[in-house]
């Protein structure tokens, strides 16, 4: 075979093993990409508010899941203010994956039972930090859930806070549920304490609207006064509404477009 033949053979040989080589390198560097996308870094812990349930969580929890499957602990406050843990544990991941739900046994809708909750919420953070050597995490806190978060974040408890990086609220009512008397007896604290919440890389306030201007629970002003603690305090903040005629305080959790907020704001960052 003539000396040229082989040589083109050998160009034309090397010429397809490079384009292989980069094809490979592109999908590596894809599937790699990809996985930066659905790997969390950090945990995400969830509290609802009052006369909440086990399950205030499911549909979110379900909607997460449809894109990447989570590992989820149910950490249980009794009204003793025991600790009870139970794990759903998913093989490939870490504690990072992991959807936490915090559920209060007594969840009664008052001021003296919230500060008693924020108290709960730092022995289980407390636990959290001791059995899973949790360092930071995302927070979501629906109605008073969210007041819990913003107590605990702002070091009203006995304990140091551990560090939370994103949080979300979901109709959180930061001046109670009469408009015409706004309560601030839980607002107050937070407004003098406002300066802890400058560890808040950002924060998400979404309110219910039924053109009503509440969500048949909570009035938007009540919402929008959260701006007044993370508003140029927090990293960043943002404020939205939901605004669906049939909306109610109570269904704000299964909406769709909530779910993705969830996704976008806390589980993708």
């Amino acid at each position: 075979m003539p000396k040229k033949v082989i040589w083109g053979l050998i160009a034309c040989g090397a010429f397809l093993l490079l384009i292989i080589g980069l094809g490979l390198a592109t999908q590596l560097k894809r599937d790699q990409t990809s996985h930066v996308i659905t790997q969390q870094n950090r945990p995400l812990i969830m509290i609802a508010g009052s006369n909440s349930t086990p399950n205030n969580f499911d549909d979110i929890i379900k909607s997460l899941n449809a894109q990447h499957q989570h590992p989820v602990i149910n950490v249980t406050v009794t009204n003793s203010q025991a600790i009870k843990v139970k794990q759903n544990r998913v093989e490939g991941t870490n504690l990072n994956d992991a959807l936490i739900v915090v559920f209060f046994e007594n969840s009664t809708d008052t001021n003296a039972n919230i500060m008693t909750q924020t108290n709960g919420l730092a022995k289980v953070m407390r636990y959290l930090q001791k059995k899973f050597k949790l360092k930071t995490a995302n927070a979501l806190g629906y109605s008073n859930g969210g007041l819990i978060w913003s107590r605990y974040i702002a070091g009203l408890t006995s304990s140091k806070p551990l560090p939370i990086h994103d949080l979300m609220l979901v109709g959180t009512p930061f001046l109670g549920t009469d408009e015409d008397h706004p309560d601030h007896e839980l607002y107050d604290p937070l407004l003098k304490a406002q300066a802890h919440f400058k560890s808040l890389h950002a924060v998400v306030n979404v309110a219910g609207d039924t053109s009503s201007g509440n969500d048949n629970v909570v009035p938007l002003t009540s919402v929008t006064a959260g701006g007044k603690l993370f508003m140029n305090t927090a990293g960043r903040y943002t404020q939205m509404t939901v605004n669906i005629k049939d909306i109610s305080h109570g269904n704000l959790l299964q909406e769709s477009y909530v779910a993705r907020l969830v996704r976008q704001n806390l589980v993708n960052q």
